[in-house]
């Protein structure tokens, strides 16, 4: 038998990798820094969440959101307005961002009774951020999304659009249910915690899917509507403004045109779309949407409305330069085309009379739930309420919540005429009336709604989808064939790192491009 000789040092090392291998079975635990969590919790994630997606929503809205529909016009760099929109990773990446840590809410509140509330709000803002990303493309990851954070698939399939509204139906309707506690929701910048404005927001946001799907699968859509309006004490929803699913912006993080440059904020310019359907209308939202031009010399607000000029839609960069409304060459440029309200107003066009806090981001608001009714007892999908009531209830909501915006930013002069406004005269005059036949009402209702979804994100875009109303007439230098887009394109960082699922996903729809129709979309064939 051979002799083994281990000498003191080798003894000694022998001796530490046993030690070492002793306490491996402990060695996460042991080296986890409680300093530095591996798991934030729900009220360091929701905050952020809802301040990353709120911007994101603006910022589009300001840009694709207020041209495609024809708030604003381009005055420079008109690409967008002309129709020439490259495939793109935004809202694409940032909404995903912002659905990990949703998930990561969602996941660990799920099962755990004393964090009910924080699971019913991860479901609605879960929804409300899908609902953007898919109207935005049509089918994207839904059913195996976010799941590298568990199972490592990087490569998800997509999941077809209606599949994600039943999906995002079903979770609005169990958040609801879940949120049913007292227990506050710290890192609530939305609502401040409040459990039951949560629940108005998630049935009134069901109200707006379910008016989404009306046309390609009504008896949901009815069904769903009726479930909700029949129930009030089960399914509330949005009262007042007060209600509104509004981000409050504040000086620390102020409204998203704030801190822009003047030259970024001079670009877009007042639509003739818009200027020609509210001076036809005689409606004074015009001097809170736009400034007069700097040529009639009277800042940020005058009494006439003649002196708020808007500019075409769809003019390339050279037409829209050499641009006069008056069609003198002497009065050609940015001097006679108003700029956008000072609601929005961006720090360095107006120092001393821009404000950082006045504008909030409008997720969702009561105007909109209003004519959302009006539309649904139009057409008879409920039976609660009358239709001529709601509509006027959305008129009514969207000009109060205006003069309170412009109250808080201080434009004395600009609150007095509102509030001097004879809205009463307004609602009743001829082309505002709800009166007619059924589809001249429901005309007006996608008028008025067009007007009060101002700077909402994509919403009157997808309303437009949805309806074909207003008319949305494409500029002279429109390319993709003189058509409205109807889509975005997906992202080509999608298209190399998750080609065979993106593959399949636009053979089931029919194509990438702006032009393919969404699941829900029958009527922007344009």
């Amino acid at each position: 038998m051979k002799n083994i000789h281990i000498s003191k040092k080798g003894f000694f090392v022998m001796f530490l990798l046993a030690a070492f291998m002793g306490c491996t079975e402990d060695f996460e635990e042991i080296n986890q820094n409680p300093n530095f969590p591996e798991q934030a919790s729900s009220e360091l994630l929701l905050p952020g969440v809802l301040r990353q997606m709120a911007y994101n929503w603006g910022n589009q809205g300001w840009e694709e959101g207020f041209t495609v529909v024809q708030y604003g016009a381009r005055l420079q760099f008109t690409s967008g307005d002309i129709y020439q929109w490259s495939p793109t990773d935004n809202p694409y990446n940032d909404a995903y961002d912002g659905l990990r840590d949703i998930e990561n809410i969602i996941r660990d509140t799920r099962e755990n009774p004393d964090r009910q509330n924080y699971y019913g709000v991860g479901l609605i803002v879960k929804s409300w951020i899908y609902s953007y990303l898919t109207d935005s493309y049509g089918d994207v990851p839904y059913t195996d999304a976010v799941k590298g954070i568990s199972d490592d698939n990087i490569t998800p399939e997509f999941t077809p659009q209606q599949e994600i509204y039943d999906g995002l139906l079903a979770d609005l309707k169990a958040a609801n249910t879940a949120l049913t506690g007292t227990q506050n929701i710290s890192g609530d910048i939305l609502y401040g915690g409040d459990v039951l404005k949560w629940r108005k927001f998630a049935n009134s946001l069901r109200l707006r899917l379910l008016m989404r799907i009306s046309d390609v699968d009504q008896s949901k859509a009815t069904a769903g509507m009726v479930e909700i309006m029949g129930d009030p004490t089960t399914y509330p929803i949005f009262e007042s403004n007060g209600d509104a699913a509004l981000l409050q912006w504040n000086s620390d993080n102020p409204q998203p045109k704030y801190n822009t440059r003047s030259g970024s904020f001079d670009e877009v310019r007042l639509s003739l779309t818009l200027e020609t359907r509210l001076k036809d209308l005689n409606d004074r939202r015009l001097i809170v949407f736009a400034q007069p031009t700097s040529n009639s010399g009277k800042g940020i607000y005058s009494d006439n409305l003649d002196d708020y000029v808007g500019m075409p839609n769809g003019l390339d960069d050279e037409a829209a330069l050499g641009y006069s409304p008056t069609g003198n060459p002497n009065e050609v440029g940015s001097n006679f085309i108003s700029r956008i309200g000072i609601l929005l107003a961006c720090r360095a066009c107006n120092v001393e009379l821009a404000s950082p806090t006045a504008s909030q981001t409008i997720i969702m608001d009561y105007s909109e739930l209003q004519f959302i009714l009006a539309e649904a007892r139009e057409r008879n999908f409920i039976t609660v309420g009358d239709a001529a009531t709601y509509y006027e209830n959305g008129i009514r909501a969207s000009f109060s919540y205006y003069l309170d915006r412009i109250i808080a930013g201080g434009w004395n002069e600009i609150a007095a005429d509102l509030q001097a406004f004879d809205l009463d005269a307004y609602i009743a005059q001829t082309a505002v009336a709800y009166t007619g036949t059924t589809a001249e009402k429901l005309e007006r209702v996608a008028l008025q709604k067009w007007i009060a979804l101002f700077y909402t994100g994509f919403e009157a875009w997808s309303d437009w989808r949805r309806t074909g109303m207003p008319e949305v007439i494409p500029g002279p230098d429109a390319v993709n064939d003189k058509k409205v887009p109807v889509r975005f394109q997906y992202p080509n960082a999608v298209k190399s790192t998750n080609n065979a699922n993106y593959q399949q996903a636009v053979t089931r729809m029919g194509g990438d491009d702006l032009n393919t129709l969404l699941w829900w979309d029958v009527a922007s064939n344009n």
